[in-house]
């Protein structure tokens, strides 16, 4: 999408430690986890991690920033690459509610056309019976001329 959502940003500094960061990522201009979107979502938090313990990162967030980079518009073996190469400590920008304000506003639109689709349709549809209706007062007033003129 190309018009920043009105979601909240936030920065959330997550400690690695032994059992890792605690989550799943999906999405990537290679591979995107939406349609559209090809932004790095958060996909699962792990109850044995770091973000689980925060309680601030959650499913369908999406993360704009690692330590200062920017996960926009990068490969997900990219954005691997910089979970993979980042520090015991690591500073995330998230934009909180991502994934689901993405797919409302997306089945909003889908309903948009719908319904634009569906006028349109009734439109033709009425268009069709006045052009029948025309069409037989027109036979019939030929006909009846003709009737009338052979006398």
């Amino acid at each position: 999408m190309s018009d920043e959502p009105p979601l909240q940003k936030s920065i959330i500094i997550l400690e690695r430690g032994t059992i890792g960061l605690g989550f799943n990522i999906r999405g990537g201009v290679d591979n995107p986890h939406i349609t559209g979107d090809s932004g790095i979502f958060v996909t699962k938090i792990r109850e044995t991690g770091a973000a689980y313990r925060d309680g601030r990162l959650k499913e369908g967030d999406k993360i704009l920033t690692i330590n200062g980079t920017s996960l926009v518009n990068v490969s997900h073996s990219e954005a691997v690459q910089c979970f993979t190469n980042s520090k015991a400590s690591v500073t995330l920008e998230v934009l909180h509610g991502a994934q689901d304000y993405i797919l409302k506003h997306k089945e909003q639109k889908r309903e948009e056309k719908g319904d634009k689709s569906k006028n349109s349709k009734s439109s033709a549809g009425t268009y069709v019976v006045i052009a029948a209706v025309v069409g037989v007062v027109v036979v019939g007033f030929i006909a009846y001329r003709k009737c009338y003129l052979r006398k």
